[in-house]
């Protein structure tokens, strides 16, 4: 039952982020492949990772990182920003183009939020945190 639900909620989420990517004909993401797109989301979730770091997350070669990193930079996807007290590391960061797109379902998020306060008490939405807590930080960690 748990398996169900929580694979249910992944997929309606998932085909929601996609029916709103698909409808919005403002942002220009044809340019991107999918494994772009993977790359960007890992620079996102690492919260700028060295290119160092993104390679070994990736189990990929610096040099294969350095390629695929240099490609999303000159698509306008990914800057890389000079540390400031050694100048040989650069950290990744995404540039607004990418969250333009990847922040698509905020507005559907936000929404599943409000309507989950208004349909359950205090308490139960602070199980609900704690839950989700849980699950993030300690067993998918």
């Amino acid at each position: 039952m748990l398996n169900n639900l929580f694979e249910d909620f992944y997929m309606k989420l998932t085909m929601s982020f996609y029916k709103n990517a698909s409808q919005n004909e403002t942002l220009d993401i044809g340019n991107i492949s999918t494994v772009e797109m993977s790359c960007l989301e890992f620079v996102y979730f690492l919260k700028n990772p060295t290119y160092s770091e993104l390679a070994e997350f990736l189990n990929i070669s610096q040099p294969n990182a350095t390629y695929r990193i240099n490609k999303l930079i000159k698509k306008g996807y990914l800057t890389k920003v000079n540390d400031k007290k050694d100048r040989r590391i650069y950290y990744l960061q995404v540039t607004d183009k990418f969250m333009d797109y990847y922040c698509l379902n905020d507005n559907y998020m936000n929404n599943v939020i409000a309507e989950l306060e208004k349909r359950c008490t205090a308490n139960e939405i602070q199980q609900f945190e704690k839950m989700l807590n849980i699950i993030t930080k300690d067993i998918m960690e």
